[in-house]
């Protein structure tokens, strides 16, 4: 029944989008004043081809690939892949036919209104569809039973991620382990029997899924549990511990098969895709343009003029900082202390007597960091990205804070995702620099291009209200 259910909800969806492509298709006549073609020989035979390619787009595509815990994101990544291969088709569709027959022409307005209309109206009810049934199931509906085998600590986290995920539809019915004395009191009591008892409670309560956290070192076990799920049909998936190879909280794993041997990667980053570097980088350079364009032209001169008439000394101040794979740079900024012999080695702090009148209004708005739209035309700096530090701070910091390197596995930026969140300015203990180490490390595991701009939006607004860190 329950498998019933899902591919309900897979037809659900496959109708769902057929009905929208084809109101698209009419609403892509209708505004651009070509209805009245709409029943013509040619534009029957597009329509018919349309609604085939789709079947084909849906399935290169996998956008019907979904599990209980298949995450918006990838979901939305599927969707335009569907949308991609369409386009290509349906255009690759017209041209073959425009040279076979030089009558067959067809309105390209038609199948751009027709596109743009469909992927707006199938993302609403792609994702509203998928609310719908998650809120159904966080309802106790179409639910899986779920049992697991092993109460280690990875298998305590995964219980509490199935009990606070209800919109997944599990039910953990409970866990069962060979040792449960070696756990503490408020865990073993948890543990309702050992494998063995497992196996009679698994086929009592029709179990459908049957998680296994066991250690590694249980290999003969957790091939006796594998053997089980596949002679009764019961689903069994492997829970590993990583908790020996992984910052919790930082990493995510991501499986991928050299050949037919499973190799498991510790960190997903996106930035390591060839494509995704080449939006970022293209983003780089149309903005800063855009800023160069509209702001510094003028901006820079103003400046200048105002730091020079404040103190003596030189505009800018140029400082050797770590970039992407710890090869240094030199980062532009504009200068907003007095000419100091410390400005290489001492962080400013608040208060500080070395900071200028015009620095301290540079400072307290991040404008002195805008020349380093300069380094990111030269390709040493990102818009977004962690900030470069000073080679000391590297030196010192990689050395007594966990996964500190890993910051410089992509290009350093002028803004980032610990800056607006509130790690900035002087790092007083370690505990700050940890804070914002966590954070850029985050971002390199979880970068898109939608949080690019989410924190370049940031940064504008803490610029206009201030921020508590920035001196």
């Amino acid at each position: 029944m329950k498998r019933k259910l899902t591919n309900l909800y897979v037809l659900v969806h496959a109708i769902g989008d057929i009905l929208i492509l084809n109101i698209s298709y009419a609403i892509g006549h209708i505004i651009s004043w070509n209805y009245t073609h709409l029943f013509e020989p040619k534009y029957v035979q597009l329509w018919i081809y349309l609604n085939i390619i789709y079947l084909f787009a849906a399935q290169l595509s996998g956008t019907f690939d979904m599990y209980r815990n298949t995450r918006f994101f990838t979901l939305l990544s599927a969707l335009l892949r569907l949308f991609f291969l369409e386009i290509v088709l349906s255009f690759s569709y017209i041209v073959v036919f425009k040279d076979f027959n030089q009558t067959f022409k067809l309105s390209r307005e038609v199948l751009l209104i027709m596109y743009v209309t469909a992927f707006i109206l199938t993302m609403i009810w792609r994702f509203g569809f998928i609310k719908i049934v998650r809120l159904y199931r966080a309802r106790g509906f179409n639910n899986r039973k779920v049992m697991i085998i092993g109460a280690g600590e990875t298998a305590q986290e995964f219980k509490k991620m199935l009990e606070h995920k209800m919109e997944y539809g599990y039910q953990f019915l409970g866990f069962f382990d060979d040792d449960p004395q070696k756990y503490e009191p408020e865990i073993s009591k948890q543990i309702l029997g050992n494998i063995e008892d497992a196996k009679e409670f698994a086929i009592k309560h029709q179990i459908d899924e049957l998680f296994c956290s066991l250690p590694h070192q249980e290999e003969d076990k957790i091939k006796e549990i594998i053997e089980f799920g596949d002679e009764n049909l019961i689903r069994v998936k492997i829970v590993p511990d990583l908790s020996r190879f992984l910052t919790h909280h930082l990493n995510k794993v991501e499986i991928d098969y050299y050949g037919q041997i499973p190799v498991m990667t510790l960190r997903y980053e996106p930035l390591e895709n060839i494509v995704n570097r080449f939006i970022k980088r293209i983003f780089d350079i149309g903005f800063s343009l855009l800023v160069f364009i509209f702001i510094l032209w003028w901006f820079i001169p103003l400046i200048a003029l105002l730091i020079k008439l404040t103190s003596k000394g030189p505009v800018f101040f140029i400082q050797e900082r770590s970039g992407i794979k710890n090869k240094s740079f030199q980062v532009i900024k504009f200068r907003t202390m007095y000419v100091n012999t410390n400005a290489h080695k001492k962080q400013a702090t608040r208060y500080d007597e070395r900071i200028t009148p015009i620095g301290k209004i540079l400072r307290s708005t991040n404008l002195d960091e805008m020349p380093q739209f300069i380094n990111v035309l030269l390709g040493q700096m990102s818009v977004i990205g962690p900030r470069p530090h000073m080679l000391k701070h590297t030196e010192e910091y990689s050395k007594i804070i966990d996964k500190f390197m890993v910051r410089h596995l992509v290009k350093p930026g002028i803004t980032g995702w610990a800056q607006v969140n509130g790690y900035r300015g002087e790092t007083k203990d370690v505990l700050d620099m940890e804070g914002r180490v966590r954070a850029d490390v985050w971002y390199i595991e979880n970068w898109s291009f939608g949080l690019d701009i989410k924190i370049i939006i940031m940064t504008i607004i803490n610029m206009i209200r201030g921020e508590e860190n920035a001196f």
